[in-house]
Order: structure tokens, then sequence, then C-alpha cells
């Protein structure tokens, strides 16, 4: 169960976000528009794990928008639909689909949170390759090791059943 507050603060912050982030009036209303649903998904109680995770995406929607990294903003239009697919995935016990989707969410997070950081920062030459091998590095790992959690290690699968030795 959610803290009453969440939800007003959410809002809050959601509207403070689209009139902080220096974007035109279109990537404001698209990110804004996108944040608005989620947190409706949310108080309706389709999303409301996935509107756990909209203080996250609003952050990350400012931030690519204050570096100026408009290429990373088109992959993080991906994640609000990707996080509430992931949660109706789970609900539905899809295990598969769900696996999926989460090696596409937290792939598409992490491209964001590299654009923000080597854009942020300028890197170039050496100093691009080093963060992009390292956040690439741990963001496979972080992947591989939840879809392997989701999806169910193979030899779990194999499990002799009752009565078979």
């Amino acid at each position: 169960m959610r803290s009453p507050a969440f939800y007003p603060l959410s809002l809050i912050l959601i509207v403070l976000v689209v009139a902080l982030v220096p974007l035109s009036i279109p990537w404001r209303a698209l990110g804004g528009g996108l944040l608005l649903s989620l947190w409706l998904a949310g108080l309706a109680g389709i999303g409301r794990r996935a509107a756990g995770y909209l203080p996250g995406h609003a952050l990350l929607f400012l931030g690519l928008g204050l570096v100026g990294a408009e290429a990373a903003l088109y992959a993080w239009l991906a994640l609000l639909p990707l996080s509430l697919g992931l949660e109706l995935a789970r609900k539905k016990g899809r295990r598969y689909l769900g696996a999926a989707l989460y090696g596409i969410l937290w792939l598409d997070i992490f491209a964001c949170l590299h654009q923000l950081v080597a854009v942020g920062r300028g890197l170039t030459g050496s100093s691009l390759w080093a963060w992009s091998a390292g956040i690439g590095a741990i963001g496979l790992g972080f992947v591989a090791l939840g879809i392997a959690r989701i999806a169910g290690s193979p030899g779990k699968l194999h499990e002799p059943g009752p009565g078979t030795g």
C-alpha cells in the first residue's frame, strides 16, 4: 500500500518537471502526457507497481531535457508503456513475455542513463569508450540476472516430478 501522499506529490512532480524541462512545447506535452497516463493508471489500480517508478521516470525525463540529449528522449518515450506492460504481464502470469519486456525496459533505461552522463559531461574519445564499456557491462549483467530470475533457470524447468526418483 502506498502512502496517501504519494499520488498528490507525484502529480506535483509531474507538473514541476514539465514546467522546468527546457524542451519545446510538443516534447513537454508528450512527456507530460505519458507521465500523467502512468499516474492515472496507478490511481485506477491498473498499474500500481509501475506508478511507483513515476518519480524516477520523471526525473530521467528532466535530466535528459536539461543536458539536451534529444536522441535519448526518443528512447525515454518507450519507458512508460514498457513499465506498464511489464506489470500487466506479471499480473497475467506471462513469465516469458515479462522477461522479454524486462530486458527491453532495463536496456532502454541503461541507454538513457548512458546518454544522460555522456552528453551531460561531454564525454569524447577514450573517456566515452570507457564509460560505454562500463555501463554496457553493468547493464548486460543486470539484465541477464533479472531475466534469469523472471523466466527461471533451465535447471528448474527439468527437475524430476514427484515419484520419479
